[in-house]
């Protein structure tokens, strides 16, 4: 198990200078050669079974990385959890128990929250049985275990009235930019004469194939589906999550499909890693059917009938059967699995949705004089991101609602 744990160490740590060596800084070299030895010496540790030189060689190295300028420690702070998970196994495995739990609470106060992990290293079985063991693993699984998250999340309430009078709305299809976007990239064409439901996947995965996903880029100035297109293929560059789900809102509402942005949320407010996709309203099969144009990814029962957002969210929380297509995958580079992509990803970031009333085209690009769209924020339970039942910022109202049926209505 600690095996994998150096090889994850060895990602977090090296990507950053020794895959483009060229731009490391000094600071970061310097750490990639302390990293580097120090793995010599406790992976030999380790085989050799002396656990007290593994626990010196990781303390020496932790040590010399708090010698390291902030912005270095900062830039590679996922190195302290693992570098704590780590002293938690060697020093379990050297019959330290209490020790070794207060190195699995450090590695959990610095960010460590790999519950499925913890639950299956064999290094932390003599531990399992120790009260305060079973305290951390508690707080582990309360940030981690992200299934155990949604289970616990409390149910909607389709009685809630509040932003009720907020309409969702989405645009013609005879609006003059949808009608030149449509015929300038041959939409029809795209989207083939198939049926209702293999024209939705076409263009989800014309969109997937068109516009390359990056998300550490800054979003362009001009948010809709044919500036964005061009950009991308001007700049050679890449969009993220959520320019890539405005196009495809874009595409389908220029071919007549009623769209969504919707953006997908996890509970913690200190992670800012959510994930934006789309919804299509399908006649066919009178809902909201999930379609994520980074991943082209689209979600089936056990039938193999396309789900919904709250479809998949409510198997999730049962434990019920799903399938993600079999080319998922990320920029055609590496596949996407159920595992991954649902069980883990996706099951962190559907603690609470939200998305705009209106779906129509520039709706985020900003413009002198443009009033704040409008936002509903989709909650569970108790929880909320807001402070009482609406908020106001510049550019955005957001409004919360507890009510499902409400949020996911026929359009």
């Amino acid at each position: 198990m600690m095996k994998k744990l150096l090889t994850l160490l060895t990602v977090i740590c090296l990507s950053g200078f020794t895959v483009y060596s060229q731009t490391a800084s000094k600071e970061e070299k310097e750490l990639d050669q302390l990293y580097k030895a120090a793995v010599k010496e406790i992976k030999a540790a380790v085989d050799n079974k002396d656990y007290k030189t593994a626990i010196a060689g990781t303390l020496r190295f932790g040590m010399d990385f708090r010698k390291l300028p902030v912005e270095v420690q900062q830039k590679y702070s996922g190195i302290v959890p693992n570098q704590y998970y780590n002293l938690s196994c060697y020093t379990a495995l050297d019959g330290d128990k209490a020790r070794a739990i207060l190195y699995l609470d450090s590695a959990f106060q610095s960010g460590y929250t790999n519950y499925k992990h913890t639950m299956e290293d064999t290094d932390l079985d003599g531990l399992r049985s120790e009260e305060a063991f079973k305290v951390v693993l508690l707080k582990i699984r309360e940030k981690g275990d992200f299934g155990y998250i949604l289970k616990n999340s409390g149910a909607y309430n389709n009685q809630d009235q509040r932003a009720t009078s907020q309409i969702f709305s989405y645009q013609d299809v005879n609006a003059p930019e949808l009608v030149k976007f449509r015929k300038q990239f041959k939409l029809d064409s795209i989207s083939g004469n198939g049926d209702e439901i293999s024209k939705i996947k076409n263009l989800l995965l014309w969109i997937h194939n068109t516009i390359r996903h990056d998300g550490n880029a800054d979003n362009p100035k001009q948010k809709n589906a044919v500036d964005l297109i061009e950009i991308c293929q001007k700049e050679n560059r890449g969009v993220n999550c959520r320019m890539m789900a405005t196009a495809l809102r874009d595409t389908y509402q220029a071919v007549g499909f009623k769209s969504r942005v919707v953006t997908c949320m996890p509970k913690d407010t200190a992670d800012f890693d959510c994930h934006v996709i789309n919804v299509v309203w399908s006649e066919t099969l009178n809902k909201w059917v999930w379609m994520d144009p980074t991943f082209n990814a689209f979600v089936s029962d056990e039938k193999g009938n396309l789900l919904s957002i709250e479809e998949v969210r409510d198997k999730l929380v049962k434990g019920e059967e799903l399938s993600v297509n079999a080319d998922a995958n990320w920029n055609n580079q590496e596949k996407q699995t159920k595992a991954h992509y649902l069980d883990y990803y996706m099951s962190k970031n559907l603690f609470w949705i939200n998305c705009a009333a209106k779906s129509e085209w520039d709706l985020e690009t900003s413009g002198s004089g443009k009033q704040p769209y409008v936002i509903i924020d989709l909650f569970p339970g108790s929880y909320t991101t807001l402070k009482g039942d609406q908020s106001e910022s510049k550019t955005r109202i957001n409004y919360a609602t507890n009510n499902a049926a409400y949020f996911w209505a026929k359009p």
